[in-house]
């Protein structure tokens, strides 16, 4: 049954309240206008149950469709008696968290025990930055949390489960994606900050995501190199599988470039970081294991000594074929757009170690020159392109970049694959000299 199709831009479903705290209350979610659940005062509807979690789940109405999202709450998130990660919703499903059971009802009239909808909060007076991030609070932005003045951006930053996982404490939310989130946290036996990657592994998680999740787990468990993030441990909690990875304390290329925008970085730091990243891969290579991701998002710089190190191989293809790689369907393309050679546009199951050294000379190319090696207003214009239009010669955009380094990228960025460099040793031989000659 659908929820919402008479409803639009009004109030589009009703959460009664049958059992637990708050019993007899009703919960608006008006439409386009997500509502979380919790016990911190931040949450849309909060209520004082041990049992939540802070932020517990969300409860979003668009168009004619209701969905609940669990928020990776420690005791989960059901509906019908099924646990979830994220589900739609019709009027008659029953919903449980903490000790809250819900009934979804239909958006009629007020009734009895009506909640009122939640409402913007007031201005904080004299808030004109957030004490976080530093960037300017619009007139309705300021938040505060645990006497700061914080945006809300930064709010659903700090704002989270501390005990999550036993054993580290939660401190920050990086990203959150679909079927999990990616946190930074404290291993508390450890005494040590690493990264949290965690996916929802209830009976509703795509398998494929699932099998992506386990295989940079198997991928990073094989690799050992000082330019790679390393992997420390996999493991289980509930429904909740998590890898545990080294905290860099620095920041991606992608974020320094944004900021030097609409330049690039340094060539000379740029050569000495891009030498650390071919060393990565020409390592990786050796253990049978294609990136297939290789981009500025993905490459980190410890603040410490300026040493880049390589993340996140979710996409990563064993060419031994022990199965990490039959996921990959025939004809479809895995990777970031822009930075994807012919090859694996076309199908990223038939892609080698070649096709990492052509999102290596990608990325070199955007990070150098700050623009894409292939330029194109959306992906299908780029689909468009990749296959036949050439890059803008590098040194149309930066005339001072020396001809050597030009040259190298744009031989890593040739289409045909056996016109690249055939291995990422190749390019370490070739990069050595111009490193030296500049410095890096």
């Amino acid at each position: 049954m659908h929820l919402l199709g008479e409803h639009r831009g009004g109030m589009a479903v009703y959460l009664k309240i049958i059992h637990g705290v708050g019993q007899g209350q009703v919960l608006p979610v008006p439409n386009d206008q997500p509502v979380t659940i919790g016990r911190s005062s931040q949450a849309s509807y909060a209520f004082d149950d041990a049992l939540l979690s802070r932020k517990h789940c969300q409860i979003e109405c668009r168009g004619n469709l209701c969905r609940i999202v669990d928020l990776q709450s420690r005791n989960g998130t059901f509906v019908n008696g099924q646990r979830i990660g994220a589900q739609l919703v019709k009027t008659g499903d029953r919903i449980k968290v903490g000790s809250l059971f819900i009934e979804v009802a239909p958006a009629t009239a007020p009734i009895p025990g009506l909640v009122p909808p939640p409402a913007p909060p007031p201005p904080i007076a004299n808030a004109t930055h957030c004490e976080a991030c530093k960037r300017p609070l619009g007139p309705q932005d300021a938040r505060s949390f645990k006497n700061r003045i914080v945006c809300p951006r930064c709010l659903d930053r700090y704002d989270v489960e501390e005990d999550l996982i036993d054993g580290f404490q939660i401190l920050e939310r990086i990203s959150t994606a679909g079927t999990g989130s990616v946190y930074k946290a404290k291993q508390l036996l450890m005494g040590r900050f690493v990264v949290l990657k965690t996916i929802v592994t209830t009976a509703d998680t795509d398998e494929k995501s699932l099998k992506r999740f386990m295989r940079e787990a198997k991928a990073g468990g094989r690799l050992s190199h000082p330019s790679i993030v390393e992997l420390y441990d996999v493991n289980e909690q509930d429904d909740l599988m998590y890898i545990v990875t080294e905290f860099v304390e620095g920041e991606s290329l992608q974020e320094m470039l944004q900021a030097a925008q609409p330049h690039g970085l340094a060539p000379g730091d740029v050569v000495r970081w891009m030498g650390h990243i071919a060393d990565a891969l020409n390592y990786a290579h050796s253990q049978s294991i294609i990136h297939r991701d290789v981009k500025p998002a993905t490459i980190l710089v410890r603040r410490e000594d300026s040493h880049a190190k390589l993340s996140d191989f979710t996409l990563a293809k064993n060419l031994e074929r022990v199965g990490l790689s039959a996921i990959t369907a025939d004809g479809e393309a895995v990777g970031t757009p822009f930075y994807m050679p012919p090859e694996q546009v076309r199908t990223a199951k038939a892609v080698d170690v070649r096709s990492d050294v052509y999102s290596f000379g990608a990325a070199f190319y955007h990070v150098l020159t700050g623009k894409f090696p292939i330029q194109a207003r959306s992906y299908g214009e780029f689909i468009a392109k990749v296959f036949t239009q050439p890059p803008v010669p590098m040194r149309e955009n930066l005339p001072q970049l020396p001809a050597p380094l030009a040259a190298l990228v744009e031989k890593c960025l040739s289409k045909d694959p056996s016109e690249r460099f055939q291995s990422m040793g190749d390019v370490l031989r070739e990069l050595t000299p111009i490193a030296r000659a500049a410095g890096a």
